[in-house]
């Protein structure tokens, strides 16, 4: 009997680690043992104020199965990032991811972590167990028709309906396979029940959520931006999880292929939970665990196998598996730990046989658990290759020392997604909430935007010229008139305007002065110039001269149609009548000549003959003529 009930206890711790119901206990509860009493305590370090107030923040915010983990980072005016701080939050007082009371600790944290005086972008980790990575090489289609391109091919492998799973994808270049132009592109697909999830939590809490990725894509990231020495070349980055593992494969920093593993830390849990149960006493005790003490022993289980890290606190007397050795604890989870590394060496081997790609030089290794050298190194010597812990903090992060310095390793290696997501940007980081669709429309909106703007240059460019030519203008009028002020200046008496109304008054005087004179003295003027060109063979018989005069009153008027000032002018006529005496032959000559005289005379003016006929006087013929024409005003 004793055998049976030995039996069912481990049974029931199985399912315990299975993450199985037993009874009512609360599987939320389940928390690995490296979070000792010590290590339960959050762990902050930050640093404000190195950064100017209009730099923007990043955060990174891996919300994890016991603790949350944040850690911030800024671009620096060099464009390079700077690493602000971090802080691990073990949930020590929250029942269940999906109460109010997560929510209310997730925004006091976030809070507390990067306050309200910047502008912050957040970026959230999502689990990779559900996302399917690949990398497609597909027929160079149109660019609408990309999208039905890359389903097609992934539901070839793995169907999915677009009503819960969500599909990105990116286009990484052109290829040439068989002489055939092929666009190379990693498409990934999401559940969308997990993005939803993880959006209301965000908005339940008014923070805006920036981007949502996975860790592959975090550490996609670090590739991009931390100079890592070690990851020149191939390289591939285990991470040993409870029930699932994953595989990643980066090539030049690129990520290129991302495989799960249905295997974990459970399994040595597993195992170390057999060797433990071969101890008498220790036996004892699994055969009085059960229900809600079951979980409480799990606990202490993972605990041992988490002791195996010097991060961890050590076991004490009491505590279950106290007695194994550092050799027989790894000697217990090695067989589990073999399976792992198998799978793993199965990818490598159809990564580059079948795929065709370089070979893997370099392998990083973490886990759920804290860091423990020794797996890290049996790994490595299982696959034949160099094996290290991905710990990229300490390679050419500004202010790492100042800031992390002090940090345990695991603690650091615990910090990479996070490190990742503050690191994220969407021109080279895929992201949930932004993508290929709403790239396309943000790349539509910033060419309109271009063309506008080019468009408000070409007008600006000929209006600025304008401008110029005009202000150039301005410039040398501004010359002329101050040397026209500085001679104004030179004047004596000073040119003003009064003095100026003085002149044009006197002037006025002296016109009507010289008008009068002139009209005095016109009629002798007339006379002085026909005496001066009537020849002595022609004699004047009658002189008729109207000169006019202005009627009482018609004086300088103001015109009301365009304000103007006129005068009514008098008409002036003078009418000769005369005899042109000498040869019959040469009376019409001499008469033209006379004409001609009259019409170069400036005094005279429309010239017209109203009689012209040959009559006898005494012995002699003579030629009567009769002249009109009108005497020139000039006023």
């Amino acid at each position: 009997m004793s055998r049976f009930k030995e039996s069912t206890s481990t049974e029931k711790l199985l399912d315990l680690i299975r993450n199985k119901k037993i009874g009512t206990v609360d599987q939320t509860s389940h928390v690995l043992s490296d979070v000792s009493p010590q290590k339960k305590e959050s762990k902050s370090v930050v640093f404000n104020n190195i950064l100017s107030g209009k730099d923007t923040v990043s955060i990174g915010v891996d919300i994890g199965h016991e603790c949350l983990r944040l850690v911030k980072t800024a671009r620096s005016s060099d464009k390079n990032r700077v690493f602000l701080g971090y802080k691990i939050i073990p949930y020590t007082h929250i029942a269940s991811k999906k109460s109010p009371e997560f929510a209310d600790f997730i925004k006091s944290e976030l809070l507390k972590f990067f306050g309200t005086d910047r502008k912050v972008s957040i970026w959230a980790n999502m689990s990779a167990a559900r996302v399917n990575v690949r990398h497609l090489r597909i027929p160079n289609v149109p660019k609408k028709q990309i999208e039905n391109a890359i389903a097609w091919a992934i539901k070839r492998e793995t169907p999915f309906d677009y009503k819960d799973t969500t599909l990105d994808f990116e286009i990484l270049g052109e290829i040439s396979e068989d002489n055939i132009s092929k666009l190379y592109a990693v498409a990934y697909t999401a559940p969308k029940d997990e993005i939803t999830e993880i959006k209301t939590l965000f908005s339940k809490i008014d923070l805006q959520l920036n981007g949502i990725s996975i860790t592959p894509f975090a550490l996609q990231n670090i590739l991009k931006t931390v100079q890592i020495p070690a990851f020149e070349g191939t390289v591939a980055c285990l991470f040993i999880g409870n029930d699932f593992s994953r595989i990643d494969i980066y090539a030049h920093g690129q990520l290129v292929m991302t495989r799960g593993i249905r295997a974990g830390t459970n399994s040595m849990v597993e195992a170390l939970m057999d060797d433990i149960s071969e101890e008498m006493d220790d036996r004892e005790r699994f055969n009085k665990t059960e229900g809600s003490n079951a979980a409480v022993l799990s606990k202490e289980i993972r605990k041992a196998l988490s002791s195996l890290s010097p991060d961890s606190v050590p076991l004490e007397e009491n505590d279950i598996g106290f007695n194994l050795t550092e050799e027989e604890k790894f000697k217990a989870i090695a067989l589990s730990l073999e399976r792992i590394v198998r799978q793993v060496e199965r990818t490598f081997e159809y990564y580059t046989a079948n795929l065709k790609y370089e070979r893997i030089e370099r392998i990083y290794v973490s886990t759920v658990m804290n860091v423990y050298m020794p797996i890290v190194k049996y790994v490595g010597d299982q696959l034949g290759m160099e094996s290290d812990i991905l710990d990229p903090l300490k390679f050419q992060l500004p202010n790492f020392k100042s800031l992390a310095g002090n940090a345990s390793v695991s603690d650091r290696v615990a910090l990479t997604p996070a490190l990742g997501l503050a690191l994220s940007d969407n021109d080279y980081t895929p992201n949930l909430l932004f993508r290929y669709k709403d790239k396309e429309k943000l790349a539509g909106t910033l060419r309109i935007t271009n063309a506008v703007f080019a468009l408000l240059m070409l007008i600006a460019v000929p209006c600025g010229g304008v401008f110029l030519y005009q202000n150039s203008t301005i410039n040398k009028n501004k010359v002329i008139v101050s040397q026209l002020e500085k001679q104004m200046l030179q004047y004596k008496p000073f040119v003003d305007k009064g003095l100026i109304s003085n002149i044009i008054t006197s002037s006025k005087e002296k016109q009507l002065i010289a008008g009068e004179y002139r009209k005095k003295y016109l009629p002798m003027a007339v006379i002085s110039e026909l005496t001066s060109l009537i020849p002595e063979n022609i004699r004047l018989i009658n002189l008729k001269a109207d000169l006019g005069s202005l009627e009482p009153g018609k004086e300088l008027l103001k015109n009301n149609h365009n304000n103007k000032l006129s005068k009514e002018k008098a008409e002036k006529n003078l009418t000769l009548e005369g005899l042109v005496l000498g040869d019959e032959y040469t009376l019409e000559s001499s008469l033209a000549a006379l004409i001609m005289k009259l019409d170069e005379s400036p005094m005279f003016g429309q010239i017209s003959i109203k009689q012209n006929s040959i009559k006898p006087l005494k012995e002699n013929k003579v030629l009567h003529f009769m002249i009109e024409m009108e005497i020139m005003d000039y006023q």
